[in-house]
This record gives C-alpha cells, structure tokens and sequence, in this order.
C-alpha cells in the first residue's frame, strides 16, 4: 500500500498549495487593483516504479480586468485595458493597477503605499503647494489648473513579461511591449475576484485535502495492520 500512501500524499500537497492560494484569492477580495492568482495541477511521473504522482507545477496570473468603480476622486485612476502604472520603490522601478493616488507632505505625487509615482522618464510629479484643480487625462497628463505639471508614467507588457511582488506589485521579466492603457480619472479597479467563486473554490480544496488526508490515514491502518499480521505469531 505504500505507492497509494505517496499518491495521496503528493495530492494532498498539491491541494494545500492550492488552499493557500485560494485562500489569499479571497482575502485580497477588497484589494484595489489585485489580480487572482491560479493554481496549475499535472502529473509527474516516478521512475522508479512508473507511478505517476500529482503536482502543483506552479501558478499564474489572471489578467482579467477588474470592475471600474466610479469614486468621483480626481487622484484615483483606473486603467482600461491591459498595463501598469509605474512607481519607484526602495527596490526599483515596479509596476501596478492601484490607482489610489495622493499627495505627499512634501507634494509628490504617491500611491496608497506611499510609492512615488513615475513620471515619464522616470521623474517624480511634483505639485505647487497650493494645487487645487487637479486632473488626470486619458494618457496620463496631470494637470493643476491649466498648468500640465507632467505625465504618468504608463507600461504595457506580454502575458510574462512580469514577475508578481506581493498583492499589488509586479517586477518587469522582459522589456515592455508597445502601446498603453487608458487612464480612466475619478474611477478605482476593483479586485478581478468574484467571491462566491471564491468562497466555492475554498471550500472544494479543502474538502480535497481532507479526503485525502483520510486516504493517508486509512493507507497507514492497512499497513500496519498488514505488518502486525505478517509479524505476528504463527
């Protein structure tokens, strides 16, 4: 029964890697500009008996756009279509959909996190001390009055083009792409989560786990039933 044991066992890794990514799917449900992460299952094959063993060979990002929600805050901005915006971090240029923009004490333009954003070319936005009206075109031009301050910094890649860092973060794998996104102003991206989805899919993964975690225990009686049997007296 030994080979049962292992394929239970390596299916049973591969749901708890599942549940963990389901469950922080769910958890980041309010996230804004968080984009779910999907779990892909496979076989492998052992060499050493020809048994085949289930896996968790790795994960991916869903790419789907989240709901445009209409906040009426000329610093939140949504992006329509596929690509980030880009922000400057203590570990370099990185990219992403949350559009919760503000000002800084020092009047840099930021994200919620505190990220000064990119400007193009890679200078930050600074406002005058006394901005009052101010707007985000449909490029990225930000404009206070009727004075255009600078310009978002905007960024557009292949489907692997970026590496995910955390909810919200993405680290650029290759070189952008041509083409950018519409910067929709006044308008925040929900989570590409549908949480009944969510909710389901939890609950199937672990009802998995533990059916397999019981396939293990019965697996381990039967064996240990079967050695006291051969071991004991005659």
């Amino acid at each position: 029964m030994a080979n049962g044991i292992y394929v239970a066992l390596s299916g049973a890794v591969a749901q708890s890697q599942a549940l963990d990514v389901v469950s922080n799917n769910v958890a980041n449900a309010s996230t804004t500009g968080y984009r779910a992460v999907r779990v892909t299952f496979g076989q492998a094959l052992s060499k050493a008996n020809d048994q085949f063993f289930a896996t968790a060979q790795g994960t991916s990002t869903d790419t789907t756009q989240g709901t445009l929600v209409q906040t009426g805050n000329p610093l939140d901005v949504a992006l329509q279509g596929d690509g980030y915006l880009a922000v400057n971090t203590p570990g370099g240029v990185r990219y992403t959909r949350a559009g919760e923009l503000r000002v800084s004490q020092d009047g840099r333009l930021v994200n919620a996190d505190g990220l000064e954003m990119r400007g193009a070319g890679g200078k930050p936005i600074s406002l005058p001390p006394d901005a009052a009206e101010i707007t985000i075109g449909a490029d990225g031009t930000v404009t206070v009055g009727a004075q255009e301050i600078g310009k978002l910094e905007l960024a557009r890649f292949a489907p692997q083009g970026v590496a995910r860092e955390g909810a919200t973060l993405y680290r650029a794998t290759q070189a952008p792409i041509a083409g950018a996104p519409e910067v929709v102003s006044g308008a925040l991206e929900s989570a590409n989560i549908n949480v009944v989805r969510g909710m389901v899919d939890l609950i199937r993964v672990s009802r998995s786990y533990e059916a397999l975690h019981r396939a293990i225990e019965t697996y381990k009686e039967i064996d240990q039933r079967t050695a006291r049997d051969i071991g004991g007296p005659k």
